[in-house]
């Protein structure tokens, strides 16, 4: 009897599409609705405290003056200002930059000129990131195998991925310091300061100014990418060791460069879309509660759908690109039985 030919080795794998994987991880967003809803309960748990933390501040502040009845009918410009002025912790970050898009705007400034968080919300945002690493091993496997898992299997992933996420956690956190330590201060201190010296027409130093940022944004999004797929690697083959998963997203993704840095292109157009239409819906000072919360919350929804959109889509270009029926995956979980069950067994045996 002649030998059956191995099919798997013989069979030439198309490359994956840039946009069937951009589309296709939105689809499985979208038929996640349990993921969403749970990052934004977490989301708001998460920012309960700072709110109930200003909310003391500001009755404290008010009290029983006029000032409280005239904030009670919209935004107050002068009293904010007192208010930003005279308050310490989390009351700092009261400023007129809540309004409609300014948050989102000032986020983003921030980071781009590398300043460092305030102090009020460092814990806020340790806790976050801290959770987002335990939860984003169960996120990638539920995206991964596109279909309804259920919360033992879900939290499962995350127990077993979390200590290799934390493993990894160190060698990010230098890769981001040495950039905003060292890239940060050469583009926009040393070299623009010394192009600059000169007198350099206003327009120009404009331009220059925005070139320096695209530099650092893309050097911003390598780092991103690479850690990335370190982690889509580790979930997807169930790889235990870092140190052998870096160099080989490192590999992958140089390989790749041009079709991954279009996937990401497409993904950041779906992010400025999205707050495009949150700078044209964000309510003003004078809107109602219902309105601001509401559509505050929905433009929650989208950041959250968008940024699970993008990890998705990249778990879809590489499962297109190398996964097969051979690389490893975790089996799932089976709850085990009763002791009481046990017991029968083990008397029966």
């Amino acid at each position: 009897m002649p030998p059956v030919p191995d099919v798997t080795s013989s069979v030439v794998r198309p490359r994956a599409s840039v946009l069937g994987a951009f589309v296709e991880g939105w689809r499985r967003v979208i038929r996640a609705p349990a993921l969403t809803i749970g990052l934004l309960v977490l989301t708001l748990l998460t920012a309960l405290p700072l709110a109930a933390a200003l909310d003391a501040q500001m009755r404290a502040h008010f009290g029983s003056s006029l000032e409280a009845d005239t904030a009670m009918g919209g935004w107050d410009a002068r009293w904010a200002a007192e208010f930003h002025a005279t308050s310490d912790g989390v009351g700092r970050t009261f400023t007129y930059e809540i309004l409609g898009f300014g948050g989102t705007f000032a986020i983003v400034s921030r980071l781009m000129d590398g300043q460092p968080l305030d102090r009020s919300v460092t814990a806020a945002v340790a806790v976050y990131i801290g959770l987002w690493i335990f939860l984003s091993g169960g996120i990638l496997d539920r995206l991964a195998r596109a279909r309804r898992v259920g919360a033992a299997a879900f939290f499962s992933a995350c127990g077993a991925y979390f200590f290799r996420f934390l493993r990894l956690a160190p060698f990010v956190a230098v890769a981001y310091w040495a950039l905003f330590r060292w890239l940060h201060p050469l583009l926009f201190t040393t070299i623009y300061g010394r192009w600059t010296r000169g007198g350099m027409a206003e327009p120009h130093a404009f331009v220059l100014r925005g070139i320096f940022y695209l530099v650092f944004l893309v050097c911003l999004a390598a780092v991103g990418l690479t850690v990335d797929f370190i982690k889509v690697r580790l979930v997807v083959e169930d790889r235990r060791s870092v140190i052998s998963a870096t160099p080989a997203a490192v590999r992958f993704v140089r390989r790749r460069a041009w079709r991954i840095a279009g996937l990401t292109i497409l993904n950041g157009v779906a992010a400025l879309i999205l707050a495009r239409l949150w700078l044209q819906v964000a309510p003003g000072a004078s809107a109602a509660n219902w309105l601001v919360v509401g559509l505050g919350q929905l433009y929650v929804v989208a950041r959250l759908w968008a940024r699970l959109a993008f990890m998705a889509s990249e778990v879809v270009f590489f499962q297109g690109e190398l996964a097969h029926a051979q690389y490893t995956a975790r089996p799932r979980p089976v709850w085990p039985d009763s002791p009481a069950v046990e017991a029968v067994r083990n008397l029966r045996g």
